[in-house]
């Protein structure tokens, strides 16, 4: 069981650190084009690496969730995103989703 429990938690890990590199190339990629349609600029995320993760957090679940679209005022305008690249940004969030489900989900077999 702990052999399982250890494969669980480094198959996370793994999903972690794919989704950081994933983070460094939609923030070299296609964060400023985002941010330039969805918020017209008003936002910066494109900054530094930490506002990156915040910023593709952000964009991934407005173009995720039809309900948080609406929430912020953001659902005809995130049809202009390509989808493309709206699917490189749900792609990074469900690699998190998924890999903090097994890191965490590993403690609970021991």
């Amino acid at each position: 069981m702990q052999q399982i429990s250890m494969l669980l938690f480094m198959t996370g890990l793994s999903f972690a650190f794919l989704s950081i590199f994933f983070v460094f190339y939609i923030k070299a990629k296609c964060l400023s084009f985002v941010e330039d349609i969805i918020d017209d600029n008003a936002y910066s995320f494109s900054s530094n690496l930490f506002s990156a993760a915040l910023g593709i957090t952000r964009y991934s679940l407005i173009f995720l969730f039809d309900w948080q679209a609406k929430r912020c005022n953001r659902f005809e305008i995130r049809n202009k995103i390509p989808q493309k690249i709206q699917r490189l940004f749900i792609l990074n969030q469900l690699l998190i989703f998924v890999g903090a489900l097994l890191m965490f989900g590993s403690g609970l077999l021991e």
